[in-house]
């Protein structure tokens, strides 16, 4: 257990450098787009805060550095450019909008480690925000003429809010299925890794089966991402990854390693008390301890890296598809170490 938390953290840490395609100097492009497109007028208020907080973060930028990655595979790439840049930064504001607004309904008091805008500002400052970053979104794509990948990005916003209505519908549920796990996840993570592959090859020129290629690439890594991030939800050691350990599971959000063990012989009969308890708020933290002890006892966590295992084989073959050159092998990299156990 102890190797596989240094595994997954380290992965964590490691993954900007299997985007090195994508120069620091593309990346300071990307983040002037932000810092224009995210201007405000409230400066000195707690909501002014929240947006100042949200351009200086200094994320890993994965979902632009992935839609710039994906754009490498066009003919008209370079001439593309600029306009990338601004889809690139909107992407990322898209995301960081989502977080904010995740932040409020979750109520958590961290993200990655350090306080939540909510908990820094108050709820209502970090709603204003979030719905002020949405409509910068739609007024600069608008301004820019980026309609076709404005329609993209729109249908992938209301995906993402189909699935965050589907996860809330399914807290404390003891009989939620994988279907509704993989539907609710496809649209909160997986949705937005789609669209950035899909921006990036038809803004570049990239024939409709490359883009398609690269959209189903984004699909594979969107679950890929979102199930080790579940994995990660089963470790005790809270300082690696920014809330207590089984946050999901005593806030009623079953996830991938849980609904695997639940599936197995005895799983549901072991497990439901421990869910029935969750729900009337009573779990205590033996009950915790043990419950993990059942969910891995029954193969949760082994079967959760299976299906990793399963989307990584059929991403590698997507790659395998795609034009041979230095982008592609770097995809494969990336794809390997998120599989890697």
């Amino acid at each position: 257990m102890i190797k596989q938390r240094l595994i997954e953290n380290s992965a964590r840490r490691c993954m900007p450098k299997y985007f090195t395609r994508v120069s620091d100097e593309q990346i300071q492009k990307i983040r002037e787009y932000m810092d224009l497109f995210m201007g405000h007028p409230f400066s000195g208020t707690a909501i002014g805060a929240v947006l100042d907080d949200a351009a200086s973060s200094q994320g890993k930028m994965i979902r632009p550095r992935l839609l710039v990655m994906a754009s490498e595979f066009g003919s008209a790439c370079r001439e593309a450019g600029d306009r990338l840049y601004k889809l690139a930064a909107i992407v990322e504001m898209t995301h960081l909008a989502s977080l904010i607004h995740d932040d409020i309904i979750d109520d958590a008091p961290l993200r990655r480690g350090k306080p939540s805008v909510q908990s820094k500002y108050g709820k209502n400052a970090a709603v204003y925000a979030g719905d002020f970053l949405m409509s910068r979104i739609s007024y600069h794509l608008m301004r820019e003429g980026l309609n076709h990948s404005g329609m993209v990005l729109s249908k992938t916003v209301e995906a993402m809010c189909v699935g965050e209505i589907g996860q809330a519908a399914c807290r404390y549920k003891e009989n939620v299925t994988m279907e509704e796990y993989l539907r609710n996840i496809h649209g909160k993570t997986v949705a937005l890794f789609m669209a950035c592959c899909r921006i990036g090859a038809r803004e570049s020129g990239c024939s409709e089966k490359v883009a398609q290629l690269l959209e189903a690439l984004g699909e594979c890594l969107g679950y890929m991402f979102q199930m080790r991030d579940d994995l990660l939800d089963f470790t005790t050691d809270h300082t690696q990854i920014g809330k207590n350990a089984h946050q999901d599971f005593q806030e009623g959000i079953y996830t991938l390693p849980v609904l695997l063990a639940l599936e197995q012989p005895g799983g549901r009969e072991a497990l439901t008390p421990f869910m029935q308890r969750n729900a009337g708020r009573i779990l205590s933290a033996e009950d915790i301890c043990r419950m993990e002890q059942l969910v891995t006892e029954l193969g949760g966590m082994e079967k959760s890296w299976n299906l990793i295992h399963g989307y990584q084989q059929h991403a590698e073959e997507l790659i395998r598809l795609l034009p041979s050159c230095e982008v592609a092998q770097l995809l494969l990299k990336l794809v390997r170490k998120l599989g890697a156990v």
